[in-house]
Protein backbone atom coordinates (compact mmCIF):
# COMPACT_ATOMS: atom_id res chain seq x y z
CA UNK A 1 0.00 0.00 0.00
CA UNK A 2 1.19 3.53 -0.76
CA UNK A 3 1.98 5.87 2.09
CA UNK A 4 -0.93 8.20 2.79
CA UNK A 5 -0.49 11.50 0.95
CA UNK A 6 -3.96 12.08 -0.53
CA UNK A 7 -4.59 15.49 1.14
CA UNK A 8 -1.30 16.77 -0.29
CA UNK A 9 -2.21 15.50 -3.77
CA UNK A 10 -5.64 17.15 -3.52
CA UNK A 11 -4.03 20.56 -2.95
CA UNK A 12 -3.07 20.55 -6.63
CA UNK A 13 -6.80 20.97 -7.33
CA UNK A 14 -7.92 23.04 -4.33
CA UNK A 15 -5.14 25.57 -3.73
CA UNK A 16 -5.96 28.40 -6.09
CA UNK A 17 -5.58 32.08 -5.21
CA UNK A 18 -9.06 32.97 -6.45
CA UNK A 19 -10.67 30.22 -4.38
CA UNK A 20 -8.74 31.17 -1.24
CA UNK A 21 -9.54 34.85 -1.72
CA UNK A 22 -13.27 34.63 -2.36
CA UNK A 23 -14.48 31.38 -0.82
CA UNK A 24 -13.35 28.44 1.27
CA UNK A 25 -13.06 24.78 0.38
CA UNK A 26 -14.82 22.57 2.98
CA UNK A 27 -12.76 20.33 5.29
CA UNK A 28 -11.02 17.46 3.53
CA UNK A 29 -12.70 14.05 4.20
CA UNK A 30 -9.45 12.79 5.67
CA UNK A 31 -10.69 9.89 7.81
CA UNK A 32 -12.82 8.43 5.04
CA UNK A 33 -10.11 8.83 2.39
CA UNK A 34 -7.48 7.27 4.61
CA UNK A 35 -9.78 4.38 5.49
CA UNK A 36 -10.63 3.79 1.84
CA UNK A 37 -6.98 3.68 0.82
CA UNK A 38 -6.21 1.26 3.65
CA UNK A 39 -8.94 -1.18 2.61
CA UNK A 40 -8.40 -0.97 -1.14
CA UNK A 41 -4.75 -1.64 -0.32
CA UNK A 42 -5.84 -5.05 0.99
CA UNK A 43 -7.43 -6.02 -2.36
CA UNK A 44 -6.35 -6.97 -5.87
CA UNK A 45 -6.93 -3.30 -6.82
CA UNK A 46 -4.22 -2.10 -4.45
CA UNK A 47 -2.27 -0.39 -7.23
CA UNK A 48 -5.19 2.05 -7.50
CA UNK A 49 -5.71 2.65 -3.76
CA UNK A 50 -4.38 6.21 -3.84
CA UNK A 51 -6.20 7.09 -7.07
CA UNK A 52 -9.55 5.93 -5.70
CA UNK A 53 -9.06 7.77 -2.40
CA UNK A 54 -8.12 10.99 -4.22
CA UNK A 55 -10.89 10.84 -6.81
CA UNK A 56 -13.58 10.04 -4.23
CA UNK A 57 -12.35 12.83 -1.97
CA UNK A 58 -12.59 15.32 -4.82
CA UNK A 59 -16.17 14.28 -5.51
CA UNK A 60 -16.97 14.68 -1.81
CA UNK A 61 -15.35 18.12 -1.73
CA UNK A 62 -17.32 19.11 -4.85
CA UNK A 63 -20.63 18.17 -3.22
CA UNK A 64 -19.70 19.80 0.09
CA UNK A 65 -18.71 22.97 -1.76
CA UNK A 66 -22.03 23.08 -3.59
CA UNK A 67 -23.79 22.65 -0.23
CA UNK A 68 -22.33 26.00 0.82
CA UNK A 69 -24.21 27.86 -1.90
CA UNK A 70 -26.91 29.88 -0.14
CA UNK A 71 -30.43 29.99 -1.55
CA UNK A 72 -31.43 33.28 0.04
CA UNK A 73 -33.10 35.67 -2.40
CA UNK A 74 -32.49 39.39 -2.51
CA UNK A 75 -29.58 41.74 -3.03
CA UNK A 76 -26.09 40.71 -1.99
CA UNK A 77 -22.86 42.59 -1.52
CA UNK A 78 -20.26 42.18 -4.26
CA UNK A 79 -18.07 39.96 -2.07
CA UNK A 80 -21.04 37.71 -1.23
CA UNK A 81 -21.95 37.39 -4.90
CA UNK A 82 -18.37 36.57 -5.85
CA UNK A 83 -18.15 33.97 -3.08
CA UNK A 84 -21.41 32.37 -4.23
CA UNK A 85 -20.22 32.21 -7.83
CA UNK A 86 -16.88 30.73 -6.74
CA UNK A 87 -18.66 28.04 -4.73
CA UNK A 88 -20.55 27.01 -7.85
CA UNK A 89 -17.46 27.06 -10.05
CA UNK A 90 -15.17 25.41 -7.49
CA UNK A 91 -17.63 22.56 -6.97
CA UNK A 92 -17.98 22.03 -10.71
CA UNK A 93 -14.21 22.16 -11.17
CA UNK A 94 -13.50 19.58 -8.45
CA UNK A 95 -16.15 17.30 -9.89
CA UNK A 96 -14.56 17.50 -13.35
CA UNK A 97 -11.15 16.55 -11.93
CA UNK A 98 -12.59 13.32 -10.55
CA UNK A 99 -13.78 12.35 -14.04
CA UNK A 100 -10.43 13.24 -15.56
CA UNK A 101 -8.39 11.25 -13.03
CA UNK A 102 -10.41 8.05 -13.35
CA UNK A 103 -10.82 8.30 -17.14
CA UNK A 104 -7.10 8.84 -17.61
CA UNK A 105 -6.44 5.68 -15.57
CA UNK A 106 -9.03 3.74 -17.57
CA UNK A 107 -11.26 3.18 -14.52
CA UNK A 108 -14.49 3.95 -16.37
CA UNK A 109 -16.59 1.57 -14.29
CA UNK A 110 -15.72 3.44 -11.12
CA UNK A 111 -16.86 6.72 -12.72
CA UNK A 112 -20.29 5.15 -13.16
CA UNK A 113 -20.41 3.85 -9.58
CA UNK A 114 -19.44 7.17 -8.04
CA UNK A 115 -21.82 9.08 -10.31
CA UNK A 116 -24.64 6.81 -9.20
CA UNK A 117 -23.70 7.39 -5.57
CA UNK A 118 -23.78 11.16 -6.13
CA UNK A 119 -27.35 10.85 -7.41
CA UNK A 120 -28.32 8.81 -4.32
CA UNK A 121 -26.74 11.38 -2.02
CA UNK A 122 -28.62 14.22 -3.70
CA UNK A 123 -31.96 12.44 -3.38
CA UNK A 124 -31.29 11.74 0.29
CA UNK A 125 -30.24 15.35 0.89
CA UNK A 126 -33.41 16.70 -0.73
CA UNK A 127 -35.55 14.56 1.57
CA UNK A 128 -33.59 15.61 4.65
CA UNK A 129 -33.50 19.31 3.75
CA UNK A 130 -37.24 19.33 3.11
CA UNK A 131 -37.87 17.91 6.58
CA UNK A 132 -35.39 20.36 8.10
CA UNK A 133 -37.11 23.30 6.42
CA UNK A 134 -40.38 22.16 7.99
CA UNK A 135 -38.66 21.70 11.39
CA UNK A 136 -39.61 18.02 11.45
CA UNK A 137 -36.15 16.58 12.15
CA UNK A 138 -35.03 15.20 15.50
CA UNK A 139 -31.46 15.57 16.70
CA UNK A 140 -30.90 11.83 16.32
CA UNK A 141 -32.36 11.75 12.81
CA UNK A 142 -30.14 14.66 11.82
CA UNK A 143 -27.06 12.90 13.17
CA UNK A 144 -27.95 9.58 11.59
CA UNK A 145 -28.66 11.10 8.17
CA UNK A 146 -25.53 13.25 8.23
CA UNK A 147 -23.42 10.17 8.91
CA UNK A 148 -25.15 8.27 6.10
CA UNK A 149 -24.54 11.13 3.68
CA UNK A 150 -20.84 11.08 4.55
CA UNK A 151 -20.68 7.33 3.94
CA UNK A 152 -22.58 7.07 0.66
CA UNK A 153 -19.81 7.83 -1.85
CA UNK A 154 -17.30 5.60 -0.09
CA UNK A 155 -19.76 2.70 0.06
CA UNK A 156 -19.36 2.52 -3.73
CA UNK A 157 -16.25 0.41 -3.06
CA UNK A 158 -17.97 -2.26 -0.95
CA UNK A 159 -18.06 -4.82 -3.77
CA UNK A 160 -14.41 -4.25 -4.55
CA UNK A 161 -13.39 -4.82 -0.95
CA UNK A 162 -14.94 -8.27 -0.94
CA UNK A 163 -17.44 -10.24 1.08
CA UNK A 164 -15.08 -11.27 3.86
CA UNK A 165 -14.15 -7.69 4.73
CA UNK A 166 -17.31 -5.82 3.81
CA UNK A 167 -18.77 -5.95 7.31
CA UNK A 168 -15.59 -4.59 8.89
CA UNK A 169 -15.25 -1.94 6.17
CA UNK A 170 -18.83 -0.71 6.51
CA UNK A 171 -18.71 -0.76 10.31
CA UNK A 172 -15.48 1.25 10.43
CA UNK A 173 -16.73 3.65 7.78
CA UNK A 174 -19.89 4.27 9.80
CA UNK A 175 -17.98 4.82 13.04
CA UNK A 176 -15.36 7.13 11.56
CA UNK A 177 -18.07 9.08 9.73
CA UNK A 178 -19.81 9.51 13.09
CA UNK A 179 -16.55 10.63 14.71
CA UNK A 180 -16.01 13.16 11.93
CA UNK A 181 -19.56 14.45 12.27
CA UNK A 182 -19.28 14.85 16.04
CA UNK A 183 -16.07 16.86 15.74
CA UNK A 184 -17.70 19.12 13.14
CA UNK A 185 -20.72 19.60 15.40
CA UNK A 186 -18.51 20.58 18.33
CA UNK A 187 -17.27 23.45 16.16
CA UNK A 188 -20.66 24.33 14.69
CA UNK A 189 -22.38 24.90 18.02
CA UNK A 190 -20.20 27.97 18.64
CA UNK A 191 -20.25 29.30 15.08
CA UNK A 192 -22.85 31.97 14.32
CA UNK A 193 -22.85 31.20 10.59
CA UNK A 194 -23.25 27.44 11.06
CA UNK A 195 -25.28 27.08 14.27
CA UNK A 196 -28.62 26.99 12.49
CA UNK A 197 -29.71 23.38 11.77
CA UNK A 198 -26.70 21.96 13.61
CA UNK A 199 -26.99 19.07 16.06
CA UNK A 200 -27.10 21.60 18.92
CA UNK A 201 -29.91 23.44 17.15
CA UNK A 202 -32.04 20.31 16.77
CA UNK A 203 -31.38 19.13 20.32
CA UNK A 204 -32.37 22.50 21.79
CA UNK A 205 -35.38 22.68 19.47
CA UNK A 206 -36.53 19.32 20.87
CA UNK A 207 -35.75 19.92 24.53
CA UNK A 208 -36.06 23.69 24.87
CA UNK A 209 -38.85 26.00 25.95
CA UNK A 210 -41.02 27.91 23.50
CA UNK A 211 -38.93 31.04 24.00
CA UNK A 212 -35.73 29.10 23.37
CA UNK A 213 -37.16 27.60 20.19
CA UNK A 214 -38.13 31.03 18.92
CA UNK A 215 -34.70 32.41 19.72
CA UNK A 216 -32.72 29.80 17.78
CA UNK A 217 -35.05 30.16 14.77
CA UNK A 218 -34.35 33.88 14.37
CA UNK A 219 -32.46 34.90 11.20
CA UNK A 220 -30.11 37.06 13.30
CA UNK A 221 -28.91 34.80 16.07
CA UNK A 222 -28.01 36.04 19.52
CA UNK A 223 -24.94 33.88 19.96
CA UNK A 224 -24.53 34.84 23.61
CA UNK A 225 -27.98 33.41 24.31
CA UNK A 226 -27.26 30.39 22.08
CA UNK A 227 -24.02 29.82 23.96
CA UNK A 228 -25.91 29.85 27.25
CA UNK A 229 -28.29 27.21 25.91
CA UNK A 230 -25.38 25.11 24.65
CA UNK A 231 -24.07 25.10 28.23
CA UNK A 232 -27.52 24.55 29.78
CA UNK A 233 -28.19 21.48 27.64
CA UNK A 234 -24.62 20.19 28.03
CA UNK A 235 -24.07 19.91 24.30
CA UNK A 236 -20.31 19.55 24.68
CA UNK A 237 -20.71 16.58 27.01
CA UNK A 238 -23.42 14.93 24.89
CA UNK A 239 -21.31 15.08 21.75
CA UNK A 240 -18.14 13.92 23.49
CA UNK A 241 -20.08 10.97 24.92
CA UNK A 242 -21.05 10.00 21.37
CA UNK A 243 -17.42 10.32 20.29
CA UNK A 244 -16.24 8.20 23.23
CA UNK A 245 -18.81 5.49 22.47
CA UNK A 246 -17.82 5.43 18.80
CA UNK A 247 -14.07 5.20 19.49
CA UNK A 248 -14.72 2.35 21.91
CA UNK A 249 -16.64 0.47 19.23
CA UNK A 250 -13.77 1.05 16.79
CA UNK A 251 -11.29 -0.38 19.33
CA UNK A 252 -13.40 -3.51 19.63
CA UNK A 253 -13.66 -3.90 15.86
CA UNK A 254 -9.88 -3.65 15.48
CA UNK A 255 -9.30 -5.93 18.44
CA UNK A 256 -11.47 -8.63 16.87
CA UNK A 257 -9.78 -8.36 13.46
CA UNK A 258 -7.21 -11.12 13.09
CA UNK A 259 -5.73 -9.86 9.83
CA UNK A 260 -4.06 -6.56 10.77
CA UNK A 261 -2.45 -6.21 7.34
CA UNK A 262 -2.77 -2.59 6.22
CA UNK A 263 -4.67 -1.51 9.35
CA UNK A 264 -1.86 0.59 10.80
CA UNK A 265 -3.45 3.57 9.06
CA UNK A 266 -6.79 2.76 10.68
CA UNK A 267 -5.21 2.86 14.13
CA UNK A 268 -3.69 6.22 13.19
CA UNK A 269 -7.14 7.60 12.29
CA UNK A 270 -8.46 6.40 15.64
CA UNK A 271 -5.67 8.17 17.53
CA UNK A 272 -6.77 11.46 15.98
CA UNK A 273 -10.23 11.16 17.54
CA UNK A 274 -8.96 9.85 20.86
CA UNK A 275 -7.08 13.14 21.09
CA UNK A 276 -10.37 15.05 21.24
CA UNK A 277 -11.26 13.15 24.40
CA UNK A 278 -8.13 14.27 26.26
CA UNK A 279 -8.46 17.03 28.90
CA UNK A 280 -6.10 19.29 26.95
CA UNK A 281 -8.62 19.43 24.10
CA UNK A 282 -11.38 20.62 26.44
CA UNK A 283 -9.42 23.76 27.18
CA UNK A 284 -9.07 24.45 23.47
CA UNK A 285 -12.84 24.08 22.89
CA UNK A 286 -13.60 26.54 25.66
CA UNK A 287 -11.38 29.27 24.19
Amino acid sequence: MNSYRVPQLAKKYTDYDMIRQHTEIPPFPDSRARLLQAFVGRTDEKEHDELYALATSLVQLAMDTHDRIDTISGDRKEQEMRSRQLNVLAGDYLSSRFYQLLAHAGRIGMIGKLSGAVAEVNVRKMTLYDRMKKLLVSAEEYLRETVQLKMQLFLSFADMIGLQEQKLWESLLAEFSLCETVVEELLRMNDEKRFSHSYAFWHIYEQGTGDERNLICQPDLDMRACGAMVIKYQMDGLLLDRLRESTNRIKLLLQDEKDQRGLVEVHAILETYLGYLEPSHAAVRED
